[in-house]
């Protein structure tokens, strides 16, 4: 039998990409959790849609993204879900799987898994795709991306990596970027880099945009100028500044 795996996205203004690829994740998924806030009421209608049909979705509202001044802190939110769901499946295998909610995997995503084992992070690719065009015909991996960041990333509960972590993700950072980048390091330190897997996801919508929220691309622009100017480091960009 195979171990369950628990996906968790966070959709925030996301429902119509979401919608196009809920289908793929739900057939081989045990459990989703959908992550967002009390006024994307698109996105609370459509996992509550999902929720009738079985016990096996779950909503998860919250204030974190914009709490203690933060402008979209999407690691404080995949911490609270992330945390909520290990009580709800407490001493039980699983995998974990942290998705965006603009990316569409293969119709047999989860067929692509055999052989992999606890104690790695799982990443993969990703092609520009479109509500039409979601099938991996050869298209350029999108530029720059890393296999084990924050669009895909699956890991086992039992990995000495994660458990006693607390938090796992970390929970201070503004914006929706970094927290992927220190959840991968975690398995760097290990000397365990990430593992790709044998299959790409189509992703929707222009990538590298919304750290700070869906429509923001200027706080974005101003993040990256902001980096520049500090010669790349990031450390600023943390609640309360560096530390």
């Amino acid at each position: 039998m195979r171990t369950p795996i628990h996906g968790i996205t966070v959709c925030v203004d996301y429902a119509a990409e979401l919608e196009v690829g809920l289908r793929r994740w739900w057939v081989y998924l045990d459990s989703l959790t959908i992550v967002t806030m009390a006024r994307d009421t698109a996105t609370i209608d459509l996992a509550r849609q999902w929720a009738a049909g079985g016990p096996s979705a779950h909503l998860h509202v919250t204030d974190a993204f914009t709490r203690d001044g933060a402008t979209f802190n999407k690691g404080r939110a995949l911490e609270e879900a992330r945390a909520d769901l290990m009580a709800r499946i407490w001493g039980a295998p699983a995998w974990i799987l942290l998705f965006d909610a603009d990316i569409v995997p293969p119709a047999d995503w989860r067929d692509r898994l055999e052989g992999i084992t606890p104690g790695f992070l799982y990443g993969c690719r990703r092609f520009q795709g479109s509500p039409d065009a979601l099938e991996d015909t050869g298209q350029p991996s999108l530029p720059h991306d890393v296999p084990g960041v924050g669009y895909f990333q699956l890991f086992h509960v039992v990995d000495p990596v994660v458990t006693g972590a607390d938090p796992l993700i970390e929970t201070d950072w503004i914006h929706a970027g970094n927290y992927d980048n220190r959840l991968l390091d975690r398995w760097r330190a290990a000397g365990r880099p990430a593992v790709n897997l044998p299959f790409r996801v189509a992703h929707l919508g222009p990538p590298g945009v919304n750290w700070c929220g869906k429509g923001n691309a200027p706080a974005v622009e101003r993040i990256r100028a902001e980096r520049r100017r500090r010669g790349g480091r990031w450390d600023h960009e943390r609640i309360g500044g560096p530390r």
